[in-house]
């Protein structure tokens, strides 16, 4: 067989797998760009969890008590720990997650709403 009988054969049979419900695990083949697909999405996802923890962490010094400070740090520590898994999950696929941090930064270098102490923070957190 050729390669392109292969893949041919391989398509088909990741696809009977799909529509027969099964799991498809990172290790399994899949095409290339159904990896790069899932990459992105992933690293979206995991970007959204890190950025989105930024906002939370501005409030942990003006919460007005200890008990409300304690309440903003368990937030922001649940959206790190979100981002790291999917990093990880992503990193499964294959990509590193030194690449996937660098790109969003250089996406966001590209932005001018982005301050500093967002950036400084933002680098600390994911460094």
């Amino acid at each position: 067989m050729n390669d392109s009988t292969d893949s041919a054969a391989q398509l088909k049979n990741f696809e009977d797998r799909i529509a027969a419900g099964e799991k498809i695990e990172p290790k399994d083949w899949m095409p290339e760009r159904y990896r790069q697909q899932l990459v992105r999405m992933i690293s979206q996802h995991a970007h959204s969890e890190i950025v989105g923890m930024l906002p939370e962490g501005n409030w942990i010094t003006r919460a007005p008590t200890l008990r409300r400070k304690m309440g903003l740090l368990a937030k922001v520590q649940d959206e790190a720990g979100h981002g790291l898994y999917l990093y990880c999950a992503a990193e499964t696929l294959g990509v590193d997650r030194r690449e996937l941090i660098e790109a969003l930064l250089e996406t966001w270098s590209k932005s001018d709403f982005i301050e500093k102490t967002i950036w400084e923070k933002l680098i600390s957190v994911l460094y």
